[in-house]
């Protein structure tokens, strides 16, 4: 999987002229950074670093042919929320935290973890990446050991899981980019 960063860009069109940070908790920090741009104008830029700049990671679960969810309430929109299992660095290993949070989310490691790709949430915001796996599972797992964040645990069937994309039920765009690079591998059958 081809990535570019900042240093394969030699005069990249905006330059920061140092960091500023502004706020910092154990999630993420935000700065506010100082930057010129292509044209000689300066500004500003607001950056969000999550997890120190440790991959983040979003899990397809997949038994046979059934696609396991997770329900959560998302606090910054305001709304419960099905999608894939997903969550913040808990190691500089994006292998390490991907089983971490299936064991959190779904009660349990999968037999077999796969990488399937690397997206950038937000590249205009956040700066980090998260890593998406096919998490292949011989028995369904549906006892989550984090009660404070998992509300619901199920699992459907790859057509269902169109339907109610199509039908606008899930817009978790985790989800939408694991499904993307399943299919795009030839990892799930589409039906």
């Amino acid at each position: 999987m081809a990535r570019h960063d900042a240093s394969d860009n030699v005069n990249p069109p905006i330059r920061r002229l140092h960091e500023r940070l502004v706020y910092r908790n154990r999630f993420a920090a935000i700065y506010d950074d100082p930057v010129v741009f292509a044209g000689g104008n300066e500004g500003t830029y607001l950056r969000i670093v999550e997890s120190g700049g440790k991959p983040g990671v979003a899990m397809l679960p997949l038994c046979g042919s059934q696609i396991a969810l997770v329900q959560t309430y998302r606090y910054a929109v305001e709304s419960l929320e099905w999608g894939v299992p997903r969550g913040f660095a808990q190691d500089a290993d994006p292998i390490i935290s991907a089983r971490a949070e299936l064991t959190e989310e779904l009660g349990r490691q999968p037999d077999e973890l796969l990488p399937i790709g690397i997206i950038s949430p937000n590249s205009g915001l956040l700066a980090g990446q998260v890593h998406l796996f096919l998490a292949r599972y011989a028995t369904k797992a549906i006892e989550p050991k984090d009660g404070d964040e998992i509300i619901d645990v199920e699992w459907i069937g790859v057509r269902e899981l169109f339907g109610r994309i199509a039908r606008g039920d899930i817009a978790d765009a985790f989800t939408l980019s694991a499904i993307t690079c399943a299919a795009a591998r030839g990892l799930i059958e589409l039906g």
